[in-house]
């Protein structure tokens, strides 16, 4: 373990459990003690479907051995359905803790707010390998929007009738969009219609939470 990679705390994004969370965890195994966590000068943000592999890891290392930045992008790839895409727009998912908090983007990829300036990006990328089956994915993509709803409304988000065409479709276009794409055309169309289907079902999960709030304050 480099010096480096001790002051990075890794905050993992848990939806379902199971494998999927025990494999985001090993690859973050760094991070050591809570209470050592709690003092760490950065934060790597992480979805528990994306997979840190060791190379991310020994780029991580090596940015922050030679800081000249308070946050970085890191790419995504997704390997699912017989295609492999990388996703535009890398989020930014390692920054400094100080002042630093969690947003949502328009299509509800989650990042780290870290203040304004450039935000370069590493050369390694956050990995997702799909479950087999579409009814499997879709049972992950829902439970992802319970997560990805709770968040919203712990940041009092009123929903809006927008919400339900905006952000799937900024959501869909990530994948319509992204690169690489070796393998089945269909491949892409299905993860485009499912990362639609992901910000449809948070927005529609929030809309649920606010009108369960208001009925407990009558």
């Amino acid at each position: 373990m480099t010096a480096s990679l001790a002051d990075v705390a890794a905050v993992v994004l848990a939806s379902r459990g199971g494998a999927r969370l025990a494999s985001a965890l090993d690859g973050v195994a760094w991070a050591g003690e809570p209470a050592e966590a709690a003092r760490a000068a950065w934060l790597l943000l992480v979805e528990e479907h994306e997979a840190v592999r060791p190379s991310l890891v020994a780029a991580i290392a090596s940015a922050l051995e030679a800081p000249g930045a308070r946050a970085y992008r890191i790419a995504q790839e997704v390997i699912a359905f017989g295609t492999t895409l990388r996703l535009r727009h890398a989020p930014v998912r390692l920054a400094r803790r100080d002042g630093v908090r969690l947003r949502l983007r328009t299509g509800l990829t989650p990042e780290l707010a870290a203040g304004g300036g450039r935000v370069p990006r590493l050369p390694e990328r956050l990995v997702t390998n799909a479950v087999p089956t579409l009814a499997a994915a879709v049972e992950e993509l829902d439970a992802q929007a319970t997560t990805l709803a709770a968040l919203l409304h712990a940041r009092r988000v009123r929903p809006r009738a927008w919400h339900l065409v905006v952000p799937p479709l900024a959501a869909s276009g990530r994948a319509l969009l992204a690169g690489g794409g070796a393998g089945r055309l269909w491949g892409r169309w299905t993860l485009a219609v499912l990362g639609g289907y992901r910000a449809l079902v948070a927005y529609a999960k929030l809309w649920e939470l606010r009108r369960e709030e208001a009925a407990r304050r009558r």
